[in-house]
C-alpha cells in the first residue's frame, strides 16, 4: 500500500438486528468493545481510526463513509458472516485498493470462506493485530502501549468496559468458545493497569470477562483487589462481573467481591430443568437456584443477574411457560437479563449434535441463527410452538405482570441495595422486555420499515433488506449478498458449509518477517 501522510482505519462490529432494525440499540449491555480495543494498536499519531458498531450506531447505511477507509476491519458474532461480507463489497466497490480484515467468531467458524472473501483471515486474539498493521503499512503504525481507544465509545449509561480474562474453563455445548477449545487465561496486571488507566473516570465498570472468577483463586482475588483499588480511590462507583455458576458453592467469594465495590453479578442460569443442563454440558450450573443466589447476593449488597434458554427442542410449551410464571410470581427473583431460544451456533458441539441428529431445519441460513427464532425441529407441532414463541420473545399477554414484578422486585430488595441498584432493578426487566423503540437516522428509520416481518421460524422468514444492495454494483460483487446457507431442502448440512469450515492455509508475512495464522482478531 502506497503510504500517504495519514491513514485511515475503520473498525466494524457486523450485526443483523434480530428483531429486524436497522436503528440503534443504545442501551444494551454489555456493549461489543472488541473494536475499541483493536483501535488501541494503531499509532493515533499515524493513523485516523474510526469505529462502527451496528448495535450501537445502528446500520451502516452512510455510502459517504464507503471511500474513506484504506484499511477495514470486520469483526462480529459468527451469525453476522454475511453482513461482513455484504459490508466489504461496498468498500472494495468505492475503493479497489482498499484492504479487508476480518477477525472473532466469525473466521474461526469459517477460515477458508473468510480466507477467500477477506484480504486477512485472522483467528487469534486482539493482541495480534499488530502483525497486520505492520504488514499493511509498517510498524511504525503500530502503537507502542496498545491501551484500549475508549475515548472513541461514548459511554452507555456512565458504563467503562474491562476484561481481565479470556476465554472460559467450562465446556458448555452450546458456545463457541467451547467450539474454539482455546485456554482459559488472566490478562497480566500491566494490561488490566492500562485498561484502567485508559477508562478514567467512569460512573460505574463492567467486566467482559466470559467467566470473570475462572480456576486459579489466587488470580481471582489478585484481580478483584486491583478493581478494588480504583474502587476506593474513587475511579468509579461500583463494578460488575459474569462468574460461573462454581463461584457460589463458596459464600466468601460473594463477600470478597462486595468488600471491593462490586455491586453486580451475571451468571448463566440458562434453564431450571436439570436434564436440560444436562443436555447442555452445563454441570456448573446445575445447583444454581435463582431464589437462593438472588439472596446470597443481595444480603452483600450485590444485584443478581443471570439468562435462560428455552430450548423447545427439549421442553413443551408448557414447561417454559409454567418456568417464567413461577419467576413472575415471585418478586424474590429478578427476571432474567436474557431470554433467548437455544441458538446452535455453528463450530460448536451443540450444532454438530442438532445437525447428527436431524434436528436442523431445512434450507436454514447462517444468519437464523439468532436466538430469537425456532430453527430446530421442536418436540411439539410447529403450528403451536412458533404462535408462542411470537408471543414469547414479545413478552405479549405478560406486559401488566412484568411491571408489577419489577415494582415489587425492586421494593423487596430495597433495603439491600443503593438508589442505583434499585433503579436498575426496576429499569431493567423493563427495558429489556417491554418493547424497542426504534429511533436512528431517517435513513435507518426508513430501512427499518422495508423489513419484511419477522416470523419467528426460519422455515418462513424471509431474506431481510440488507440482502438488497443500497447502491449499484458491478456483477461480481453479486456472491457478497448471496446468503451463506447451514442446511439443504432436505435438513442436511451444505456443501458450501462443510468447504467454509475447512482450515485455510497460513498467510506469510513476508513484510515483518512474521507467519500470520488464518485468524488474529
Amino acid at each position: 500500500m502506497s503510504l500517504k501522510s495519514k491513514q485511515n482505519v475503520l473498525i466494524i462490529n457486523a450485526y443483523f438486528d434480530p428483531w429486524r432494525s436497522s436503528t440503534p440499540t443504545r442501551w444494551f449491555i454489555p456493549r461489543a468493545m472488541a473494536p475499541y480495543y483493536l483501535a488501541g494498536y494503531f499509532n493515533a499519531e499515524l493513523i485516523n481510526v474510526r469505529v462502527w458498531d451496528e448495535v450501537f450506531h445502528g446500520a451502516l447505511l452512510d455510502a459517504r463513509l464507503f471511500d474513506w477507509p484504506d484499511l477495514v476491519v470486520f469483526t462480529g458474532l459468527t451469525a453476522a458472516f454475511d453482513r461482513a461480507h455484504q459490508l466489504s463489497a461496498y468498500f472494495r466497490n468505492a475503493n479497489p485498493s482498499v484492504v479487508t480484515v476480518i477477525g472473532g467468531p466469525i473466521a474461526r467458524a469459517l477460515p477458508s470462506l473468510c480466507a477467500e472473501a477477506f484480504d486477512y483471515a485472522c483467528q487469534g486474539d486482539v493482541e495480534e493485530m499488530p502483525q497486520v498493521i505492520a504488514e499493511v503499512f509498517d510498524r511504525s503504525h503500530v502503537s507502542e502501549t496498545g491501551a484500549p481507544r475508549f475515548d472513541l465509545a461514548v459511554p452507555t449509561m456512565g458504563l467503562g468496559y474491562l476484561e481481565t480474562t479470556k476465554n472460559c474453563n467450562f465446556a458448555c455445548s452450546f458456545c463457541s468458545l467451547t467450539g474454539e477449545q482455546r485456554k482459559y487465561v488472566s490478562h497480566s496486571e500491566q494490561s488490566i493497569t492500562h485498561q484502567l488507566d485508559a477508562m478514567k473516570r467512569v460512573l460505574g465498570v463492567m467486566v467482559l470477562d466470559n467467566n470473570f472468577y475462572g480456576n486459579n483463586r489466587q488470580s481471582f482475588e489478585r484481580r478483584v483487589e486491583l478493581i478494588g483499588d480504583r474502587w476506593r480511590q474513587g475511579q468509579f462507583r461500583g463494578w460488575g462481573a459474569l462468574v460461573t455458576g462454581d463461584f457460589f458453592k463458596r459464600p466468601e467469594n460473594v463477600e470478597l467481591m462486595a468488600r471491593n465495590g462490586c455491586k453486580a453479578v451475571f451468571s448463566g442460569v440458562e434453564s431450571l430443568d436439570p436434564e436440560v443442563l444436562k443436555s447442555f454440558n452445563k454441570k456448573q450450573s446445575m445447583t444454581s437456584d435463582p431464589r437462593a443466589l438472588t439472596k446470597l447476593c443481595a444480603e452483600n449488597g450485590m444485584f443478581f443477574d443471570y439468562g435462560m434458554i428455552a430450548d423447545f427442542s427439549q421442553q413443551t410449551i408448557a414447561d417454559v411457560d409454567n418456568q417464567l410464571n413461577a419467576v413472575l410470581d415471585d418478586p424474590t427473583i429478578p427476571l432474567p437479563g436474557l431470554l433467548s431460544l437455544t441458538i446452535p451456533i455453528l463450530g460448536t458441539p451443540y450444532f454438530d449434535e442438532a445437525a447428527r441428529a436431524g434436528r436442523l431445519m431445512p434450507d436454514l441460513l447462517l444468519s437464523d441463527m439468532d436466538g430469537q427464532k425456532v430453527v430446530e425441529w421442536p418436540k411439539e407441532p410447529l403450528e403451536k410452538v412458533v404462535p408462542f414463541v411470537a408471543d414469547l420473545m414479545q413478552f405479549k399477554g405478560r406486559k401488566r405482570a412484568l411491571a408489577r414484578h419489577a415494582a415489587k422486585h425492586a421494593w423487596h430488595w430495597r433495603k439491600h441495595f443503593d438508589w442505583d441498584q434499585t433503579a436498575l432493578a426496576m429499569i431493567r426487566p423493563l427495558h429489556r422486555f417491554g418493547g424497542k423503540i426504534n429511533l436512528g437516522s431517517i435513513r435507518q428509520m426508513s430501512q427499518s420499515r422495508k423489513e419484511p416481518s419477522l416470523t419467528y421460524c426460519a422455515m418462513s422468514d424471509g431474506l431481510r433488506s440488507a440482502y438488497k444492495p443500497l447502491v449499484p454494483l458491478p456483477s461480481k460483487f453479486e456472491k457478497c449478498f448471496e446468503p451463506l446457507r447451514i442446511t439443504d431442502s432436505e435438513g442436511g448440512l451444505t456443501e458450501e458449509l462443510l468447504n467454509a469450515r475447512a482450515k485455510a492455509a497460513p498467510v506469510a508475512l513476508a513484510g515483518c518477517g512474521l507467519e500470520l495464522k488464518p485468524g488474529l482478531v
